[in-house]
C-alpha cells in the first residue's frame, strides 16, 4: 500500500521517486545537508538528505519538469533573493 499524496501520479511512479537514489549537488560539502534530486516517470523528486530515511521519504516533494523549470528561472532572476 502506498502513502502517495499526489493523486495525479501513479503509485508505482511515486514509490520509485521516493525510494530511488537521489543525486547531490556538485558543490555538496559532504556533511549530509543537501537538497537532492531524482527523476522518473516524467517527474522530478526533491529530498532533504539530512533527514533520516523515514522522514526523507515522507517529505519527498515531487514536481513536473515545467514546475521545476519555472522555479529555477525565477530563482535565477532573483525573485527569491529576499529570502536568503
Amino acid at each position: 500500500m502506498s502513502n502517495n499524496p499526489y493523486h495525479d501520479i501513479p503509485d508505482e511512479v511515486y514509490e520509485q521517486l521516493v525510494h530511488t537514489e537521489h543525486a547531490a549537488p556538485a558543490a555538496s560539502t559532504g556533511n549530509g545537508a543537501c537538497i537532492t534530486v531524482a527523476a522518473a516517470g516524467g517527474y522530478i523528486s526533491v529530498q532533504d538528505s539530512k533527514l533520516d530515511d523515514n522522514d526523507r521519504h515522507a517529505r519527498t516533494q515531487i514536481y513536473t519538469p515545467a514546475e521545476l523549470a519555472a522555479f529555477v528561472a525565477d530563482a535565477k532572476a532573483g525573485r527569491y533573493d529576499h529570502l536568503i
